[in-house]
């Protein structure tokens, strides 16, 4: 059993097909080139011949590919080892090499992250980035199965087994081309856009839409004037540019606007997009991750010095007192200090 027939079951159990499989590895993959559906399909017989149970079943007529009974109970291991054969090959970095795999809306990816990446360029010119543009519920299935290093989400989870770290807060705003009659106002109300022809995310990019529903619901808007639906706020953008309505996106979506488009505040749209750090729950970070995340924000620093505070107490109960003070002086802590630094 290995890397890689782990991480092939992987991605035919979340992408259905071999092919689909193949092309998300080498997309997804810093290291990994392209490989071909026979190959991933041969990656799975070699594991089933190892552990001497039929993992997979296709679909009469189809390429669909469905995990047995047997796959879907090994599935949940099979990711749980993986998770720690990521970890381990990336635990004895110093930070001066290798690479850091994230994923991230698109719209976070160009108005939050392009100065954080090139100043971490600047600082770590031997470690390479592999930064992915998926909606937020990838984000978290692909932070989830191990995937990537972490993932910088629009949404909190649902699941305990994430860990969610808030980053930034952003209004909703309205936007608009110049010549609009709302664009030329300081705000608006929802009530203003009962009549106007809106371009919206999807209901199903949970977050932002839920509030922008809210707040129809609550202006007393049954029937909104959506004349189109997408799932990118960059797309939203686009379009309203073109004049086919006006928008609501978070206020995010306009930091580095190059579009002739102008923001307005929306007045009773009180709640707040978030954005925050995802990982999973006592996720090893290697040095050159934790580099990254510490370069976002401040907040992001402080927290990796309490989980490393608490990491290091949580060792206290399984090795002896003589170790335990011998590890704490070669990172240079004496158990005194560290104590007063967790408090």
């Amino acid at each position: 059993m290995n890397y890689k027939q782990l991480q092939a079951l992987i991605y035919v159990a979340r992408h259905r097909t071999f092919k689909k499989a193949a092309e998300a590895l080498y997309f997804e993959s810093p290291t990994e080139e392209y490989v071909t559906p026979e190959s991933i399909q041969y990656r799975i017989k070699q594991l089933e011949a190892e552990i001497n149970v039929s993992l997979y079943r296709k679909r009469q007529g189809s390429s669909t590919v469905l995990l047995t009974r047997e796959g879907l109970i090994f599935l949940k291991e099979a990711i749980e080892v993986f998770q720690r054969m990521r970890e381990w090959r990336g635990m004895f970095f110093d930070g001066k090499g290798g690479n850091v795999t994230f994923a991230a809306t698109q719209t976070v990816l160009i108005h939050r992250l392009v100065d954080p990446i090139k100043l971490y360029r600047q600082k770590n010119p031997t470690v390479s980035l592999t930064a992915l543009n998926a909606p937020a519920e990838v984000v978290e299935t692909m932070v989830g199965e191990g995937t990537i290093d972490f993932g910088i989400s629009t949404r909190r989870p649902d699941v305990p087994e994430l860990e969610y770290v808030l980053w930034k807060k952003s209004r909703m705003v309205m936007i608009a081309p110049p010549g609009h009659p709302l664009a030329k106002r300081r705000e608006i109300s929802m009530k203003d856009l009962e009549n106007e022809p809106l371009i919206l995310l999807e209901p199903d990019v949970r977050g932002d839409r839920d509030l922008v529903d809210e707040a129809l619901g609550r202006a007393g808007i049954k029937k909104p004037n959506i004349v189109m639906e997408t799932s990118n706020s960059e797309v939203i953008s686009a379009y309203v540019e073109a004049g086919v309505g006006v928008g609501i996106v978070a206020e995010t979506a306009t930091l580095r606007q190059r579009r002739r488009l102008v923001a307005v505040e929306i007045k009773d749209l009180v709640k707040k997009s978030e954005v925050g750090l995802l990982v999973r729950e006592g996720q090893y970070l290697p040095p050159r991750v934790r580099n990254f995340i510490a370069l976002l924000d401040p907040i992001f620093e402080e927290w990796l010095k309490t989980k490393e505070a608490l990491g290091m107490e949580s060792t206290e109960d399984l090795i002896p007192e003589s170790l335990a003070t011998d590890l704490a002086k070669q990172v240079g802590l004496s158990k005194g200090k560290k104590r007063k630094e967790s408090c």
